[in-house]
């Protein structure tokens, strides 16, 4: 009884520290863009400093069985067991053809999507980034239909959770542009001209990491090969680090997600280092040169840093220890707890439409997950029979 009481107490304590981390970050996120509005400078730290400390963390595991032991299995390169399929020696994997082959995809995803994001973290309320994103049930649906990817069945219980989802959505970014267009155009005349390019360019990023989750899902995935056959069953509500599916990459091999991290940071930074050099370097050198650098917000750029950092981290170990289902979630309330803090921090009185709009995205997202996991169950419980060929005498 006891140990179950620390059991829910180490997840309810994680939680709180996710909710809290991902609602600073998202404010640090938009001082930062309106102090500095350079989104791509923002991205190109993050990718740099993400794979520094990810590449931190694979030094650390090596040299302490104790901080190894700490994280589930397929965080880390496994260092300690020599009789481990994935055993390695080295600190870091050796990037082969095929690492660059299979984190490209994943680095594409991040660079575009990372521009897309921090611009309509610049131009938007960060609820409207926010609710934005929970629109990604909707993309995902419609990409699997469009590519073939999983055989969804839209029926009513789906139309109905996403019906609510959108109109949820669409309430809150109306209601959020109103304000902000009215307290706005009192010092920009062109305030509403940005608002619709930053809700533009928030759809934009939601498809990108929609896309990305799609494929994300077998390169992420580090399991056994008997794993049960619920494991493999998709979840409607992934973030750009839930990764419990069936798409493979190139081959079998799997890596652990330290590794996929630190190479994915590397090649985005690769990625976006000419767009940054032709769009915003000139930029900052000037600035420099005139202000000296201390005209950059550093420490928040570190702050920032360091909480993108940690929401990665705590959101493997969160899927390591529960359900897809309560992972699932967990979401869920992280979304409605940063698009709350952001209302808070503005400082304005929540509207009667804000909270309507909150609550149909809420009872949408609910009872889509609700769905996802019907499916799941029914997918598990199928008898064995149904999946083994007939014999024919």
């Amino acid at each position: 009884m006891q140990s179950d009481l620390h059991g829910y107490f180490h997840i309810v304590l994680l939680c709180l520290c996710w909710y809290i981390i991902s609602s600073f970050a998202s404010q640090v996120t938009k001082k930062i863009l309106t102090i500095h509005p350079l989104p791509l400078f923002l991205g190109e730290f993050q990718f740099a400093y993400t794979a520094l400390l990810a590449a931190l963390c694979c030094i650390i595991a090596k040299g302490s069985l104790n901080f190894h032991s700490r994280f589930p299995e397929g965080t880390l390169p496994q260092y300690h067991d020599e009789f481990h399929p994935r055993y390695q020696r080295a600190v870091f994997t050796k990037p082969t053809k095929h690492v660059f082959l299979t984190v490209l995809p994943l680095s594409i995803f991040q660079f575009v999507g990372k521009y897309f994001g921090h611009t309509a973290t610049s131009l938007v309320p960060i609820s409207t980034v926010a609710s934005i994103k929970t629109l990604s049930p909707v993309c995902i649906i419609f990409l699997q239909k469009l590519f073939n990817v999983n055989n969804v069945q839209l029926g009513g219980q789906v139309c109905l959770s996403l019906t609510c989802i959108i109109v949820g959505v669409w309430v809150i970014v109306s209601e959020d542009s109103r304000v902000y267009s009215r307290v706005s155009s009192v010092t920009d005349p062109d305030s509403e001209q940005y608002s619709s390019y930053g809700i533009l360019c928030a759809v934009s990023s939601m498809v990108i990491f929609a896309s990305q989750n799609i494929y994300g899902k077998g390169v992420f995935t580090y399991k056994q090969e008997n794993s049960s056959k619920l494991d493999k069953a998709v979840s409607p509500l992934p973030t750009h680090t839930e990764r419990k599916g069936t798409l493979t990459v190139p081959e079998s091999i799997k890596y652990d997600k330290l590794t996929l991290m630190m190479y994915i940071s590397l090649v985005g930074f690769s990625l976006s280092f000419g767009c940054f050099m032709s769009l915003e370097f000139s930029t900052v050198y000037h600035e420099i040169r005139q202000f000296g650098i201390s005209c950059i917000p550093w420490s928040l750029f570190f702050i920032n840093g360091t909480f993108h950092f940690l929401q990665a981290m705590i959101t493997y170990q969160l899927l390591g220890e529960v359900s897809t289902l309560t992972y699932s979630i967990a979401n869920i309330m992280k979304r409605i707890v940063v698009v709350t803090v952001s209302w808070m921090v503005a400082g304005r009185q929540i509207t009667a439409n804000q909270m309507i709009g909150l609550l149909l995205n809420v009872f949408g997202l609910f009872l889509y997950e609700r769905y996802n996991s019907k499916k799941k169950k029914e997918c598990y419980h199928q008898p064995i029979h149904r999946l083994l060929p007939k014999d024919k005498f």
